[in-house]
């Protein structure tokens, strides 16, 4: 017989409230998942609960009961949609009573120190983050958790206490690989410190076990199912499981003086390594391009989560190149880049748009190339020329030598060639095997040098990116090993590491090696000085001189290996933004470039995964690509893969997606995107020919309703009210779709559906909008405009979506050029969109113009002459404007523009300003017609196809 509700509920009270009990002193709050219950105990319980459900009974005398219900549904959750899974196994409920989950979760939380939801993530879906939470690691996530805690082993053994959140920042700030849904879960510092302290602490003391002793078997035994999880766990454990032993716990408050002390004792204790490296790749010709390798920032944001965030929310850029960097690029898989200007020695290589006081100090001190004027860089057997920073040269090695003068009085062997940078000079160098008097003076005078015949190399296979002059890096597991090795008789060498440890080693015959070994050594910088004390033998008549030099060690943590981040050098892959989402990606409005040897080719590939990690979606992109892939051939090229494959409903299922670069020999590069879920969104379904559409809201807001809006593809200025309740709970979209906008507080998303047919025949797979007029006020104007601006933004869905919005953009846009400029213009420019003849179609055009003193003929001659993107054409048509007497306000003229380039952005670029700037701008048609010629000249460039709008930014 069936154990009543009451029953389990009286039995899980007393369980939760002796459990409280016991951790009281620890401090370490309590899961949901921590029932002690065993799978028939569950599901004996979970029929019961959903009979009631469907019952009509009340629900709260069990609320236990259903917190761990909700927690039990956050464990098997695979990362899709929480409250459709919920729902799935829970019939009868309704959406309505999700915030029913809340009331039970805090009252858990109150009454038996429940763990507390935290970070960004769990403020943004305030109600599915507390059961997710409580399933403290949901079998979604366990796999990357356990690569996670296998990647940075190493780092947490050599932590020196076990504070939940120091653990927790840990983590989060050196994650190599996680998709989207793991990096919010890694923002719950302290909860993920306390699972990392659960799952590899060895035999904590009764009542400070961070986890119950049942539960933790269970994440254990679940995680040892899943593929490599389980070898990486005990490998973790095995390293990790010594240094614990006997470290204590910190867990008093800190005050910000605390924090900001802490910073100042870790910049003086070991300061980060982030100098980056500068390498010259052979181009062909003579011509050498400059390739940067960023060192991945993420030792500077594990300082304190306020550095973490600046890192993450701000900016960057390279000295050497004008492009900003998207917010977070230094933390990212790929930091390596290509200059077109060479850098500014006296700045650091990397700079932020904004200030902070840690991260400048670190940039001006750690972050800076060699100060010049002359650079030297030796060309390797691979092709690729690397700083050597010693300025030593060695005879019969091929060398780079770069300087912003001109290089005279050449030597043999030294030949003029060419640096892919401005403000730069080269000449490559083969240094002779027997050197003339003229040719050292020549070295000399430029504070170069020929090395000396004692050599010294990392000896054994770990030393990595040996310059072959005194630099190498090492990791923190292995010790370093150095083989020393004269031509000539020498008696002893003396080491010294950081002008501190020191020790004299007697030195072999000439040619016989000495091998010289090193502790383990901490993250960082290192000198290691080598004094050898030549033989008297040498010079029986004068005091024995000595040969000195220096060896530099940059010591750092293992670093595993992850798709687009590879060391090998044969291609030079970066993406715009660096982490753009799957949406921005399959909407192609990712700027990729890839360089590599010309004459190559790479072959790119694309796939797509659902929520559980399995590939639902594969295929090629297109034939092999010569080299270099410009942003504008990648657009080009996917485009018309996304045209000819009709994937739109796989991309709909997926929860991340794969671009693989392969380049044979040349390497591989992988590009990962993941879905970017709103706490308020809309979920779609296909189902058979029908499409469903769902309102998913996760806010936790009980005091507001989401608004709905919806624009049909036949009327795309028309405004529809949609009921918020009848959106929760999901309907079936009508032919032929249209724009659905839902916003909730500060949170919108917006997708166009794309259903069936609009009528029949060939006609049917377009659209036929029927556009309300636009008023010549401002107020309409800018209605519109903002209506330009949804339809422009939303993401797609469906058949034949992105093709329907094209219609919807191309004839609202011309009308709103209607309202601005004159219907007969607007007319115009709907016929130029239509005509396969874009000359006469400019004619016509031009024809509408003021022809007064030819400023209609200098904008169509002089239009594409004018670089530099849209700033560049603002300034030089304010200046045309002026001169042939249009209009002499430039803020008008910006204005104009800017309507001409991005009439969908101007709302939120001018905001208050802009109805008066309307207004004005309405007085002068001629500028507006001047601005869209010269828009329309650009956007139609090359014999492109006819295109409304200018790419300038």
């Amino acid at each position: 017989m069936a154990v009543p509700l009451d029953q389990w509920q009286d039995r899980m009270e007393r369980h939760f409230a002796a459990l409280a009990e016991r951790r009281a002193a620890s401090g370490f709050p309590i899961f949901a998942l921590e029932h002690g219950l065993d799978d028939g105990e569950l599901e004996e319980i979970a029929e019961q609960l959903r009979a009631r459900l469907n019952t009509g009974l009340r629900l709260a005398p069990h609320w236990l009961l259903w917190t761990i219900y909700a927690a039990e549904r956050g464990y098997a959750y695979e990362g899709g949609e929480y409250w459709q899974s919920f729902e799935d196994v829970t019939p009868g409920w309704d959406s309505r009573d999700r915030y029913r989950v809340t009331a039970w979760f805090s009252k858990f939380q109150s009454t038996y120190n429940g763990v507390v939801p935290s970070g960004p993530w769990a403020s943004h879906f305030s109600i599915i983050a507390w059961p997710i939470t409580h399933a403290v690691l949901p079998r979604y996530l366990q796999q990357q958790f356990a690569r996670t805690l296998y990647d940075l082993r190493f780092t947490l053994a050599r932590l020196t206490t076990i504070e939940p959140a120091v653990i927790g920042r840990l983590i989060a700030s050196n994650v190599y690989y996680a998709s989207t849904r793991f990096e919010q879960f890694l923002q719950q510092e302290e909860l993920v410190g306390r699972i990392v302290l659960a799952l590899l602490h060895q035999d904590p003391r009764e009542g400070e076990e961070p986890l119950l002793p049942a539960t933790l078997d269970r994440i254990v035994a679940d995680l040892e199912q899943m593929r490599h999880a389980r070898g990486w766990l005990r490998e973790a454990s095995r390293v990790v499981a010594d240094r614990f032993k006997g470290i204590g716990r910190g867990t008093a408050p800190r005050t910000l003086s605390d924090g900001l002390d802490s910073v100042e004792r870790r910049l003086q204790e070991a300061r980060p390594d982030i100098r980056p490296d500068l390498r010259l790749r052979y181009a062909g010709d003579g011509r050498w391009t400059l390739v940067i390798d960023v060192p991945n920032f993420k030792s500077v944001a594990a300082f304190n989560p306020g550095i973490q965030q600046f890192l993450r929310q701000t900016r960057s850029k390279l000295n050497g190149d004008d492009v900003r960097r998207p917010a977070g690029w230094v933390l990212s898989g790929n930091r390596r880049a290509v200059l077109k200007a060479w850098p500014d020695p006296s700045k650091p290589l990397v700079s932020f748009e904004s200030s902070n006081g840690v991260v400048d100090h670190l940039l001006e001190s750690e972050c800076r190339m060699s100060p010049g004027p002359i650079w030297l860089f030796r060309i390797g057997a691979d092709g690729i020329a690397r700083e050597i920073a010693s300025r030593l040269m060695r005879p019969g090695y091929d060398y780079i030598l770069a300087s912003p003068d001109e290089f005279e009085d050449l030597q043999d062997g030294m030949t003029g060639c060419a640096i892919e940078c401005s403000d730069i000079r080269a000449i490559q160098v083969s240094v002779p095997s027997d050197v003339s008097a003229a040719y050292i003076q020549w070295l000399r005078i430029r504070n170069l040098e020929l090395a000396r015949t004692i050599r010294v190399w990392p000896a054994g296979l770990p030393g990595r990116n040996w310059d072959g002059e005194g630099r190498s890096e090492w990791l923190t597991t292995e010790k370093p090993c150095f083989g020393i090795v004269p031509d000539h008789p020498v008696d002893s060498y003396r080491v010294t590491l950081d002008d501190d440890a020191t020790a004299t080693f007697p030195a072999g015959k000439p040619g016989q090696p000495t091998f010289i070994q090193l502790p383990q050594l901490a993250a960082g910088t290192y000198r290691l000085n080598v004094k050898a004390h030549r033989s008297a033998a040498l010079d029986e008549t004068t005091a024995p001189p000595s040969h000195e030099g220096f060896l530099e060690l940059r010591i750092r943590e293992p670093e595993p290996w992850i798709p687009g981040a590879t060391s090998h050098v044969g291609l030079v892959v970066t993406s715009n933004p660096h982490d753009a989402t799957l949406d921005v990606f399959w909407e192609n409005e990712l700027d990729l470039t890839v360089f590599g040897p010309e004459g190559r080719q790479v072959t790119p590939h694309v796939s797509l995964e659902d929520a559980k990690g399995e590939e639902i979606y594969s295929a090629q992109v297109c034939p092999p690509v010569d080299l270099p892939i410009l942003p504008e051939i990648w657009e080009r090229r996917f485009q018309e893969f996304l045209q000819q494959q009709h994937a739109e409903w796989r991309y709909l299922e997926a929860a991340s997606g794969l671009l693989t670069i392969e380049g044979q020999e040349l390497g591989r590069f992988v590009v990962r995107f993941d879905h970017d879920a709103l706490p308020v969104r809309w979920v779609l379904r296909h189902q058979g020919e029908a499409v469903a559409l769902r309102l998913v809201d996760d806010t936790g807001q009980e005091d507001a309703e989401p608004k709905c809006r919806f624009f049909s593809m036949e009327t795309p200025t028309r405004i529809e009210r949609l009921d918020a309740g009848e959106a929760l709970a999901g309907f079936d979209v009508q032919s032929p779709g249209g724009l659905f906008i839902v916003q909730h507080g500060k949170f919108r998303d917006l997708v166009i559906v794309s259903t069936g047919l609009s009528g029949s025949g060939l006609e049917g797979l377009g659209v036929h909008p029927v556009y309300a007029r636009i008023a010549d006020s401002p107020k309409s104007i800018i209605k519109h405009m903002r209506i330009l601006r949804y339809w422009r933004s939303a993401r797609l869905a469906g058949f034949l979506a992105n093709a329907r919005r094209g219609q919807v953009v191309v004839g609202l846009t011309t009308r709103l050029y209607g309202a601005l400029a004159g219907r007969d213009w607007g007319r115009a420019e709907a016929a130029f969109m239509g005509s396969s003849d874009r000359e006469k179609g400019l004619d016509h055009l031009q024809s509408l113009l003021d022809h007064r003193g030819g400023f209609p003929s200098v904008l169509r001659r002089d239009a594409l002459s004018i670089e530099g993107g849209g700033k560049a054409i603002a300034g030089w048509y304010a200046d045309l404007a002026a001169r042939y007497g249009v209009c002499s306000d430039q803020a008008l003229c910006s204005l104009a523009v800017d309507i001409a380039s991005r009439p969908h952005e101007v709302p939120r670029l001018y905001r208050d300003k802009l109805p008066d700037l309307l207004k004005r701008i309405l007085a002068k048609p001629l500028l507006l017609r001047g601005a869209r010629i010269v828009a329309l000249i650009h956007a139609c460039e090359e014999n492109q196809p006819i295109e409304l709008l200018p790419r300038w930014e």
